[in-house]
């Protein structure tokens, strides 16, 4: 502190201790404005919380509605997968297929006897019908390992080139019968397996391609050849009727109940989390800032009693019981289920599935899936709407929050700085009181000594 301080020095008193427990009688508010600061930050946190899981909850509402959810989809089925491979890439036509693989695409393959030059040239890769397709320049003494690496590195050559026991061997990087080359200045050749391409059947009909992976033999769906049918033997290919994809709305479905359980789980922990009377600290401080909200309690209503609703407007399937979605048995039974109890959702998987294979448009209807059809979707999220994202309800009360925080720091600024000016005062009155008392106890020494003088005489 600024000012001359003499702490009991003519009084004998410990004055900085005085003046030290005065300032702790004087500052005891300050533990109150600490704990409402404290409690304000929990509220903050948890409101964000709840914010966040209610975003999490309208993207999963949202995915229910999504077109790409309910895009028509076709199974696509080979009987041997070591055999064929099938993938669909659109719509396909639906049926039973038998297919007949006799002959695999391979790749046009040479072997040559390397000899290492004696002099630099050129090792020359050429097409089917002569024509030059890349050269590779050779170093005299190269070894099969250079003119490996040479051609491998070349981007015109288009072949693999391996070293096998010190052969050159060249392989074609397509496959068919137009996969064909030859080369010059490689050695001489010692072997030939030609380019192949792929022959099969279906349902009959024959296939001839170049390659193993065939596009447009079965409109919609790409075969894989992986090894050729025994004589006389088919593979069956089965291509399902188009509709929705059973496990993608299923696995929707879970994504929504798990998001909404999230929130319900944080918001009734909120809730049922009582204040501590009293609080000794910021933790017993931060404790029940949400007990008993309105609010939430209000949101919690509101979504159980939507999601147990019928939606008005349809009918066979009218709500999400319908599908298997529910809060499950409140007892099972002597004990209760805490989860029902509390609202939280379960999916019966194998009644979705049910509803699904009886009456797909009908799910889609309710799940609010199809366009021009408000259903379950639209109305839960005209729920949501007002409480989530930027200008929300709970966003406004994050904000709120934010706010009081300031508050309160600049009230903690204030009263520090009224401390700190007590304080100084405090100082400076025992600092006065010292000296006071130490000119009266040397006028009184000066006093006794004269009257001693003067007696004395």
């Amino acid at each position: 502190m600024a000012g001359i301080q003499l702490s009991g020095l003519a009084s004998g008193m410990d004055t900085a201790s005085l003046i030290s427990q005065l300032m702790a009688i004087e500052r005891t508010p300050r533990t109150k404005i600490t704990f409402d600061q404290s409690a304000t930050t929990k509220r903050q946190s948890l409101l964000q919380d709840i914010n966040t899981k209610l975003t999490a909850l309208k993207s999963a509402n949202d995915d229910l509605k999504s077109a790409a959810t309910w895009v028509d989809t076709q199974s696509v089925e080979s009987g041997d997968a070591t055999k064929l491979t099938a993938t669909r890439t659109g719509g396909a036509p639906p049926g039973g297929y038998d297919v007949s693989i006799t002959q695999l695409a391979t790749a046009e393959r040479r072997t040559y006897g390397f000899q290492s030059p004696a002099a630099d040239g050129p090792l020359k890769i050429l097409n089917q019908n002569g024509t030059e397709r890349a050269s590779i320049d050779l170093k005299a003494g190269a070894s099969v390992d250079d003119a490996v690496s040479a051609i491998n590195s070349s981007t015109d050559a288009n072949i693999y080139a391996v070293n096998v026991n010190g052969d050159l061997v060249l392989a074609a990087k397509a496959t068919g019968d137009s996969s064909q080359f030859s080369a010059t200045g490689a050695g001489a050749e010692t072997e030939r397996v030609a380019g192949l391409n792929a022959k099969l059947t279906i349902n009959g009909a024959p296939v001839e391609r170049q390659s193993n992976t065939i596009t447009d033999a079965l409109p919609g769906v790409t075969l894989t050849l992986k090894g050729k049918t025994a004589v006389g033997s088919t593979v069956g290919l089965s291509v399902g009727t188009p509709g929705p994809d059973r496990d993608a709305i299923a696995t929707k479905v879970q994504n929504f109940i798990t998001a909404y359980n999230a929130l319900v789980t944080t918001t009734r922990a909120d809730l049922d989390e009582k204040r501590v009377p009293k609080a000794a600290n910021s933790a017993d401080a931060q404790k029940g800032t949400l007990f008993g909200d309105s609010g939430l309690s209000s949101m919690l209503s509101s979504f159980r009693a939507s999601v147990s609703a019928p939606i008005a407007g349809l009918s066979g399937l009218t709500a999400l019981t319908d599908l298997g979605i529910s809060t499950g048995a409140a007892n099972t039974g002597a004990a209760v289920n805490q989860d029902a109890v509390d609202g939280k959702l379960v999916l019966d998987t194998t009644k979705l599935n049910a509803a699904l294979d009886a009456n797909p448009l009908g799910v889609r209807k309710l799940l609010g899936g199809l366009s021009g059809t408000d259903g379950f979707a639209q109305s839960f999220g005209a729920l949501l709407a007002p409480l989530q994202g930027t200008g929300g309800i709970f966003d406004a009360r994050v904000t709120a929050a934010t706010k009081d925080l300031s508050d309160i720091a600049d009230k903690l600024t204030t009263f520090d700085a009224r401390m700190d000016a007590k304080e100084n005062t405090y100082n400076k009155k025992f600092t006065a009181l010292e000296q006071a008392m130490q000119k009266s106890q040397a006028v009184g020494s000066s006093l006794t000594s004269y009257l001693a003088s003067h007696t004395t005489g």
